[in-house]
């Protein structure tokens, strides 16, 4: 008897501890952009994008000025041309248009490619973070007030974009 009492006793602690807790969610709201843009990593991110773009663009350019030659030679030896010399060039103009177009479109994926490669990490630490104030402070949810998802932000969610900042050194 004496064990059903204590055993139905500490349900109803725990049922009853539950209910306060329930009673009094905490939650919290982040605004990501707000954190990321002071990150060092992510300004570390437009450094090495700048760069990777400028090396692209400089080959791009090359391309264009060799095709911009090709069609520069056609238009000024059109008249002395044979038609097989002017078929070869056409040939020639084309197959270099082709390459650029090819590279264009090969460096725009290269580089979005090379961004999410290296915005991972970043977005990887601060969701770490966030998950860590989280636990750290008690929320039940932190929400992302930019994301459209949240349908309602009441005053009584609490700003904990200057805890992950704390949190991160910025």
């Amino acid at each position: 008897m004496r064990i059903r009492t204590l055993f139905l006793s500490t349900l109803v602690l725990l049922f009853f501890s539950a209910g306060i807790s329930a009673q009094n969610p905490k939650f919290g709201h982040v605004n990501v952009a707000d954190i990321v843009l002071l990150m060092p990593e992510y300004q570390n991110i437009s450094t090495v994008m700048e760069s990777e773009t400028k090396k692209l663009e400089d080959q791009l350019t090359v391309m264009r000025e060799d095709l911009q030659k090709i069609e520069l030679e056609y238009e000024n030896n059109y008249e002395t041309y044979s038609v097989e010399q002017r078929t070869a060039k056409e040939q020639e103009y084309a197959g270099m248009q082709q390459r650029v177009q090819t590279f264009f479109t090969g460096a725009q994926q290269s580089l979005q490619q090379k961004q999410q490669e290296l915005q991972i990490p970043v977005l990887e630490k601060l969701k770490r973070t966030i998950e860590e104030v989280g636990a750290e402070q008690g929320y039940l949810y932190i929400f992302e007030v930019n994301s459209g998802l949240t349908l309602f932000h009441s005053s009584k969610s609490e700003d904990v974009t200057p805890m992950v900042k704390t949190k991160l050194g910025i």
